[in-house]
């Protein structure tokens, strides 16, 4: 039976998009020309764009770009902490392969133009990405977005040059094909019928660096609520309570480090009754704030070849001195100290 899917998708990718290409709200005509979006409804949290103005944006920002390997490029910042609580569940997870089954279970929750189904093969577990519409000339562009996302999880267990699976796609070499081993490891086919991905046992064994089951529990709960209000026709069962309306607005936007204030006004409440609401709740906005920039630092670091100033920078921090200070309370350790017990562990 074929998944039901989103009626509209949710405009993350194209915020993040639009970041990549360092648009502004000045120069962001180009960006939006043919659709009726704009830079206030874009930058909305939670906001949804109808398929047509996502396709149409994506076209447009293949032309911005002015080269033919945007998907990759953008793909470099597809790191699991951009994917919401999706990506949350799958790095606090036990392993990749209870990953991946999270994966074709929630991923209609992030992306709507591939079906995605697992199925055990002899070498491990093979993926299939199956279009949900003819993706014509956005074939190849959503085909690398989506598998840098895959593979941002992938190699939070396991860098790309120890990844000995396969990898078929479905369209032919693009001019650049040979950059492809820089991101999907050395075995590679084209012109297959559906792109497809095998993940071999060895690497669906290995064990998550950053697994925590509480926050584990909590992600996959956000997952479900998510996963139902996009069902067609159907809303959330119930009200999210505050602490996972927190969570959500928080791993739906990383790179922005949150005032209470700030996102009490997003939440259409006051701080106070925000710190109230939480302290019912047996939490508070600190180590709500917290335990989620540790956490997406955390797989920062373990996703490996970001600097500390990278990670600072991707978590929402001017200077790389204040991010070193949060994360030295975080941690109990600075940034490099954590560095060299992880390689070393």
């Amino acid at each position: 039976m074929r998944k039901q899917k989103r009626k509209h998708p949710s405009s993350s990718y194209a915020r993040i998009l639009f970041r990549h290409l360092r648009l502004s709200e000045e120069t962001a005509a180009p960006y939006f020309a043919g659709t009726n979006v704009t830079y206030e409804e874009l930058m909305t949290l939670d906001g949804t764009l109808s398929q047509q103005a996502a396709n149409q944006i994506y076209r447009n920002a293949q032309a911005i770009y002015g080269r033919d390997d945007l998907g990759l490029s953008v793909g470099r910042q597809l790191h699991l902490s951009t994917h919401g609580p999706l990506g949350a569940a799958i790095s606090s997870g036990p392993d990749l392969r209870t990953g991946m089954y999270l994966l074709e279970k929630y991923s209609q929750t992030r992306v709507d133009f591939f079906d995605i189904s697992l199925a055990e093969h002899e070498k491990g577990l093979k993926l299939t990405y199956t279009e949900t519409f003819d993706l014509a000339d956005l074939r190849a562009f959503l085909t690398e977005s989506v598998l840098s996302s895959l593979f941002s999880a992938i190699t939070f267990f396991v860098d790309t040059a120890r990844f000995n699976g396969q990898v078929n796609f479905a369209y032919a070499k693009p001019s650049y094909w040979e950059k492809y081993y820089h991101y999907y490891g050395a075995h590679l086919n084209f012109d297959h019928k559906n792109t497809e991905v095998i993940i071999p046992d060895a690497v669906l064994s290995l064990p998550s660096p950053t697994a925590d089951r509480l926050m584990h529990q909590e992600a996959i709960a956000l997952c479900e609520r998510q996963l139902r209000e996009i069902k067609p026709g159907q809303t959330a069962a119930q009200a999210l309570p505050t602490q996972d309306r927190v969570i959500k607005l928080m791993t739906e936007n990383p790179g922005k480090i949150w005032g209470l204030n700030e996102l009490a006004e997003k939440m259409h409440m006051s701080g106070r009754t925000l710190i109230r609401r939480l302290a019912d709740e047996g939490t508070t906005f600190k180590n709500l704030r917290d335990d989620l920039a540790k956490q997406q630092a955390a797989n920062y670091f373990h996703d490996g070849g970001l600097s500390v100033e990278s990670v600072g920078y991707l978590m929402g921090f001017s200077d790389v001195s204040s991010f070193r200070r949060s994360f030295k309370r975080w941690f109990g350790e600075t940034p490099s100290q954590y560095m060299a017990r992880i390689r070393n562990s």
